[in-house]
């Protein structure tokens, strides 16, 4: 067994595979004790044949190829192909810094972790960059996922953190399929199911930030239907796991009531049916005593009446 699977999905990106690639290679760990695997998902420019030069010249990188199955389908299949003791999952446009995998790996391992997160740095394609830790990012003791999350916080991200491998399939923490912002269903679970899991304020990975990408383009009706779907899944994953502590039930529905007001807004410029909101198990939204300010104002809005938080929407959008 590696050490460390690096799960890649690609999908044109040749203008920046290389420098994703180069990254995961110049690490603190001997080629032997870990792999990259690149899930080639129907790129339709030259990313196969730059994932293939690479796969040919390393050993330890592994190409697999796909048809056009989306993000989430390309990090499962890597999920599937991996034979690391722990996973980092990694966006083909983004990179890693230098030397960094082999002192997380030695931070997880000598923890005995489930999930270890870290903080990250955003690069903008104009050179600008800002650096994102967790809330109450210090470093942290070792603790149980559904304390970690309400004392520590959560990444914005899947590819914040290693996992171990056995732990993701022995709670089948797999991506939701042909969804846009699947982080938002993966990364809750992940979290509140750990055993171990614990947060060090390292920047180790660099979010790369660009018009084109997936989470950049507009697409808002698709953005609607599938935060909606998100926010379906999140509140059946609650229904199968009423072992949660009371506290962290009350977290997955505030997280539940921030996605669901995401595709409210989404929807609300394309005017779509309100109906389909409306018949939810969880409307009205259950606010807990961590909602407050501007977000307990526009859930209350919700709860009141869902055509006059669209209208309201609609006019600050105008203003802005």
């Amino acid at each position: 067994m590696k050490k460390l699977s690096i799960i890649v999905p690609v999908y044109n990106v040749e203008n920046w595979l290389s420098r994703c690639a180069s990254s995961l290679i110049n690490q603190d760990l001997d080629k032997s004790e870990y792999e990259i695997i690149f899930v080639n998902d129907g790129s339709t420019d030259d990313s196969f044949e730059i994932a293939k030069k690479y796969s040919e010249s390393y050993d330890n990188i592994i190409l697999i190829s796909q048809e056009n199955k989306r993000l989430s389908a390309a990090r499962n299949a890597g999920i599937n192909k991996a034979n690391g003791k722990y996973i980092w999952f990694v966006d083909s446009d983004d990179w890693i810094e230098p030397n960094i995998a082999g002192q997380l790996l030695k931070e997880a391992e000598d923890c005995g972790l489930d999930v270890l997160c870290f903080g990250l740095n955003i690069a903008f394609e104009d050179g600008r960059s800002n650096s994102f830790g967790i809330k109450n990012g210090t470093d942290s003791k070792v603790l149980r996922g559904d304390i970690f999350v309400l004392k520590v916080g959560m990444p914005p991200a899947a590819w914040c953190a290693l996992y171990r491998t056995e732990y993701i399939k022995k709670n089948s923490l797999y991506f939701m399929a042909g969804v846009l912002h699947e982080d938002q269903e993966f990364t809750p679970r992940a979290y509140v199911l750990a055993e171990r899991i614990k947060y060090i304020p390292i920047r180790a990975y660099n979010y790369f930030q660009r018009a084109g990408s997936i989470m950049k383009s507009d697409r808002t009706s698709k953005r609607a239907s599938d935060l909606l779907k998100i926010s379906d899944s999140l509140y059946a994953f609650l229904l199968a796991n009423q072992d949660l502590n009371t506290l962290a039930k009350a977290w997955i529905l505030d997280n539940i009531a921030f996605i669901y007001s995401q595709s409210l807004a989404y929807s609300s410029k394309v005017k779509g049916p309100i109906e389909v909101y409306k018949n939810k198990p969880y409307y009205p939204l259950k606010l807990s005593s961590n909602i407050r300010g501007f977000n307990k104002l526009k859930y209350q809005i919700i709860n009141v009446s869902i055509s006059l938080y669209r209208k309201i929407y609609r006019l600050q959008q105008v203003f802005k």
